[in-house]
């Protein structure tokens, strides 16, 4: 140990008396482990850090899926839930809970303004499964769910903080949701957001009536399991599959004999398409920290060849191979430990930057931060950078021949072939390296263009929109609720500024929610009709389109006078119309019956056709199907308004209006349509920005390494060059032999990165948009740009030895 630190000692001491060189070291090496420190912060935080969950790995998200029809899934009644809990065996236990907390909100009044929340309806079992305690009270158990039983709640630590202020005696209050009481039995700890986003978990039978509960057509749930020890995912679906098909068998007015389990572990649901971008952006990373080790491997090399001299007396002298390994090696983990001790320095401010520009929409991302698992990665980064950077230069130094070397005569021979190769394959991996990144990062910035171009079929701007689901008693009927729309839009209307203004039941772009209708057309049999392309499906009010920018392609839009005694009608979007009849004119007059299996819905007559808009994604269009408000009982979630001027300044009136109609409703989520089209490009923007940094980064990094290689060969042949130059070669075949040295290193990096490339950025095709993974035009600029990019690294120091004086450098030899 003595030794080692002797030599770590004498390495920090030499490294000083090279400032130029260790600050160039030193930079390098931090840029690479303080990007790799903050995206790994990220995907530790968001994917790694376990979730507050016991065994979380035998968690799984049960659904099913209909093999005979288009729907990708399909939801659970309480009916079938209680069949699979009673006959199962795979599972230590079973609990539900809705697929989404959309539409299953409470307004909260009598502790401050009165405010929207969402819940979660769970069964009494939810919490034991999932091996979660309260940080005050207890959790639902079975006697709470059950039909009938007092009504309770557990509350999240966020509505506990800011709406209770606290309270240490909340256990036992009631509190006021949507006019009814409910007792507080718990308050969940911070950490616990499962779903995302709910502030309330109610018990779901008692929160039902009878009539609901027994209805197997009534289906919105989705199932959570803990598999058995030593249970598989295969023997639970063939379980599972055989119960679908025996409850099917039993009961033939649900129409399920297609039906089959979808079995997802919890981990995958809750982080979908995250996953995949958070894992390339740390390859990226990865792969920028190893061009940074390449490059600080090549400056080692050159100086370890300068310091031959010093090598061979040293051996001369009784010094061994591995002394003077273990001395480069020394120098190598000095360097490695300064640039981590910077890297870890620099991951602060990332970290600050990767959360400015992160979407909040990312799954824990309010969690991340600079934790020990951060820096035991960066520690563990820094010992493997001191080895990659430093194996290869000691390894060189220690293979000197000492009789060349002490020969004065021939050193400069030995300094000019010294690790050549060595370096040239490093610069050619270098290459091979970046033009991998470059080519991924140029396909997710191609893709980001592409989403942020695409066609909204909708006009974004000065529009406004709020949540407001209308609760209580009082709205039970869909006479009630439509009277209240129409009051609204009418005030709303009437306000100076706004040109128009609807309800609507799910706005634009709010997400992946949405309610998914099927229909039959005239002339279909019912198994023709489950094979129909499911549709998304929206209730609005009049003037929707208007106050969207919505273009009608034929026919008209709703009116005042689409009354539920009138004849019913329907919209249909431009895709749905051309792939249904053929063209937008030949679907005027047709009829369309929506959810063919409900014998109480009547056939309606399509009366316009509007242009396909981005509902769910910007990534996809769907067919669009729009009925009016005034007929059926369909209800609106959300409220829009055209102003002529800056929407954001209609904020208190809205407000005003709705608390005017009824103080005990609660509007939120309010965003103007250019606020939300933004949150639906975060995460591609997010993508793009860092892998576009990053490669940006490997590309100056690479010509580092080029021009450096290049600058060194050219004051090792000073001599050589002095003499072709006497000898009459002029600057232009200086010129050429000192490129063309550099330009065969990169040709060569080029092909190995393009074959490469070919084949790893198919491993990002699903998160690309509009452009091939394969894409030519791209493959062909990236090898342009890094060539132009290699060709000025290589002219630097060409150009230099175009201005060798041969009488210098005679003089010199």
């Amino acid at each position: 140990m003595q030794t080692l630190l002797g030599d770590v000692q004498y390495g920090a001491r030499m490294l000083l008396k090279r400032p130029g060189f260790t600050l160039i070291a030193v930079l390098t090496l931090a840029l690479g482990i303080g990007a790799n420190t903050a995206i790994f912060s990220v995907v530790y935080a968001v994917l790694l850090r376990p979730l507050p969950f016991a065994a979380q790995e035998r968690l799984m998200v049960v659904w099913k899926k209909d093999t005979t029809a288009n729907s990708p899934f399909v939801e659970l009644s309480v009916a079938e839930f209680q069949d699979w809990q009673a006959q199962q065996q795979s599972f230590d236990g079973l609990a539900v809970m809705p697929t989404t907390v959309y539409g299953y909100g409470y307004v909260l009044t009598g502790r401050g303004e009165a405010v929207q929340l969402e819940s979660s309806k769970v069964t009494g079992g939810f919490f034991a499964l999932l091996g979660v305690r309260p940080a005050l009270g207890r959790v639902l158990e079975e006697k709470d769910d059950q039909l009938n039983a007092p009504k309770v709640a557990v509350i999240s630590d966020r509505l506990w903080r800011e709406r209770c202020k606290a309270d240490p005696n909340i256990i036992g209050q009631t509190i006021t949701l949507t006019q009814q009481g409910f007792t507080v039995i718990g308050v969940m700890p911070a950490k616990f957001q499962f779903p995302q986003g709910v502030d309330l978990w109610l018990p779901l039978r008692a929160t039902m009536n009878a009539r609901t509960v027994e209805n197997r057509g009534a289906v919105f749930l989705q199932a959570i399991g803990r598999l058995k020890p030593g249970v598989t995912l295969q023997q639970a679906e063939a379980e599972l599959n055989t119960i679908i098909a025996r409850v099917a068998a039993a009961h033939t007015e649900t129409e399920a004999g297609g039906h089959r389990v979808v079995i997802t572990p919890l981990t995958a649901h809750l982080f979908g398409d995250a996953r995949p971008a958070l894992w390339m952006l740390l390859a990226a990373t990865a792969l920028l920290l190893l061009i940074a080790a390449a490059n600080v491997a090549n400056l080692m090399l050159a100086r370890a060849t300068a310091r031959r001299r010093e090598f061979a007396v040293r051996a001369a002298l009784g010094a061994s191979r591995w002394q003077i390994i273990r001395q480069l090696m020394s120098e190598s983990l000095v360097l490695a430990c300064v640039g981590g001790i910077g890297g870890v320095l620099l991951s602060y401010w990332l970290i600050d930057f990767l959360l400015l520009i992160a979407p909040a929409d990312i799954p824990r991302i309010e969690d991340v931060r600079l934790s020990a698992s951060a820096l035991g990665f960066s520690l563990l980064l820094t010992l493997l950078t001191a080895f990659l950077s430093g194996l290869f230069p000691a390894l060189t130094a220690a293979r000197l021949n000492l009789n060349l070397v002490l020969n004065e005569g021939a050193s400069k021979l030995v300094g000019e072939r010294s690790g050549i190769r060595i370096r040239s394959l490093l610069v050619i991996g270098q290459v091979a390296l970046t033009i991998v990144l470059l080519m991924c990062a140029s396909l997710i910035l191609h893709s980001f263009v592409n989403l942020s171009r695409v066609r909204l079929g909708f006009d974004p701007r000065h529009v406004l929109t709020m949540q407001l689901r209308l609760t209580g008693a009082k709205y039970g009927q869909p006479e009630a609720r439509r009277e209240f729309y129409r009051q609204l839009v009418d005030r709303l209307e009437a306000q100076p500024g706004v040109q128009a203004a609807s309800a609507v039941l799910i706005r634009p772009l709010e997400g992946t929610v949405g309610w998914e209708a099927t229909y039959a057309r005239e002339g279909q049999s019912p198994d023709e009709a489950r094979k129909n392309t499911v549709a998304n499906f929206e209730a609005v009010t009049p003037h929707y389109f208007r106050t969207f920018g919505i273009a009608l392609q034929a026919g008209r839009e709703f009116t005042p006078q689409d009354k539920p005694d009138t004849e019913r009608v329907i919209i249909v979007s431009e895709t749905m119309a051309k792939r249904l009849f053929g063209s937008v004119a030949d679907a005027a007059g047709k009829r369309l019956r929506l959810f063919p299996s409900d014998s109480e819905e009547q056939w309606r007559t399509i009366v316009g056709v509007a242009g396909d808009v981005r509902y769910r994604e910007l990534q996809d269009v769907r067919f669009d199907l729009y009925v009016p408000i005034g007929q059926g009982s369909a209800y609106a979630n959300h409220f829009a308004i055209r102003t002529a001027t800056d929407p954001a300044a209609f904020v208190p009136i809205v407000r005003r209006e709705v608390a005017a109609l009824d103080p005990t409703q609660a509007v939120t989520s309010i965003a103007t349509m250019e606020q939300l089209v933004a949150a639906n490009l975060a995460r591609p923007r997010f993508s793009a920005v860092l892998l576009n940094g990053l490669s940006l980064l490997a590309l100056l990094l690479a010509a580092v390494g080029i021009y450096g290689v290049l600058a060194y060969s050219v004051a090792q042949r000073t001599a050589e060059l002095g003499i072709r130059i006497a000898l009459g070669a002029q600057g232009s075949d200086i010129l050429r032999l000192v490129i063309g040295q550099g330009m065969r290193l990169v040709v060569l990096g080029v092909g190995l990165g393009l074959a490469a490339s070919f084949a790893l950025t198919r491993l990002i095709a699903k998160l690309l948009f509009g452009v091939s993974a394969t894409d030519p035009l791209t493959f062909v600029t990236i090898t342009l740009l890094l060539t132009g990019v290699a060709l000025l690294a290589c002219w630097l120091p060409a150009r230099r030895a175009t201005k060798v004086d041969p009488m210098i450098a005679l003089r010199y030899e």
